[in-house]
């Protein structure tokens, strides 16, 4: 089966190696600097394990792993059941490599080309790390960041100032069809009936069963008009003397909490607003460079047809 999964998975795309002409079979360790491997964690084996030897050469455990970097996740994340068929596709990848260099396709024209291509990519990327290390070193300082944040703070403030005081309670309900139903029960609570245990056999709200008709804290607009009228007429500990009818059912209703709605703080971390600076860095310099390049765009779409 693990080997059926994994030939399915390099089918899909991840391993074409005798039919792409443009690396798609690239051995990774190979093509990039492999990452240190990673202290071995409990229960895993040592990633500096000697697998096998090819014409003398230790294969570590690591090289395995750090060669399906490319492959399919499926493959990446269960390595160690794929581990003998990876470790197949390695040595393969070294031998077929070692025989053409061997025949001396490491001077062909074509393979000089694919090297060159791969070195542009790799110096591209690097250019562009640290490109943007430079320019965020300079343009996103410490006191910048400081600035931003004491800026939105004092406008939160004063946005806080204007905010009113706002009444929140929280209440429990027992909810039953009819009236008379629930005149009835308001009737059993009034000779000192257990509301929560009323709610939890009467109530034809499903969540009651598990919480005894709890509603949890709100404030006004949260709930259907005819419950929220009924609900803040109410002070602390009282509950409903009538059935207060609504598009549901008939609700008993019970205030169990009353207290002002604690104003919202300002939450937001100086790290938060760092990665902001960052990304209007980001926006204005690309939208800088494509002012000052010569760019037409033909077609934005790569001639794909829009989903019907």
């Amino acid at each position: 089966m693990a080997t059926q999964i994994f030939r399915q998975a390099l089918t899909a795309g991840a391993l074409l190696v005798l039919s792409s002409s443009l690396g798609l079979a690239q051995d990774n360790s190979t093509t990039t600097e492999p990452a240190a491997a990673a202290p071995a964690m409990p229960g895993q084996p040592d990633p500096k394990l000697v697998v096998a030897k090819l014409n003398g050469t230790d294969i570590t455990r690591q090289d395995i792993l750090d060669s399906a970097a490319g492959l399919d996740p499926q493959i990446r994340q269960n390595a160690d059941q794929f581990f003998p068929q990876l470790l197949d596709r390695y040595i393969f990848l070294k031998l077929v490599a070692e025989k053409g260099r061997a025949d001396g396709l490491d001077k062909d024209p074509d393979v000089t080309k694919l090297v060159e291509e791969s070195v542009r990519q790799i110096e591209d990327n690097a250019i562009r790390q640290v490109f943007f290390k430079k320019l965020i070193e300079a343009k996103v300082t410490d006191a910048q960041v400081d600035a931003r944040y004491n800026e939105l703070k004092a406008k939160f403030d004063e946005e806080l100032k204007k905010m009113p005081a706002e009444r929140e309670i929280s209440a429990s309900h027992i909810l039953v069809k009819t009236e008379d139903e629930a005149k009835a029960i308001i009737a059993e609570l009034e000779k000192g009936a257990d509301f929560g245990k009323l709610a939890k056999e009467k109530s034809i709200d499903p969540s009651a069963a598990k919480n005894d008709g709890a509603l949890g804290w709100f404030t006004k607009g949260a709930m259907v008009k005819e419950f929220e009228e009924a609900a803040f007429a109410l002070k602390d500990g009282e509950t409903s003397k009538a059935p207060v009818k609504s598009q549901f059912g008939y609700h008993i209703i019970k205030i169990t909490g009353d207290r002002t709605k604690a104003l919202p703080t300002f939450d937001k971390q100086k790290e938060e607003v760092r990665l902001d600076l960052v990304e209007e860095l980001r926006q204005q310099v690309a939208k800088d460079l494509k002012d000052a390049a010569k760019l037409d765009i033909i077609d934005p779409s790569g001639g794909a047809k829009p989903a019907q």
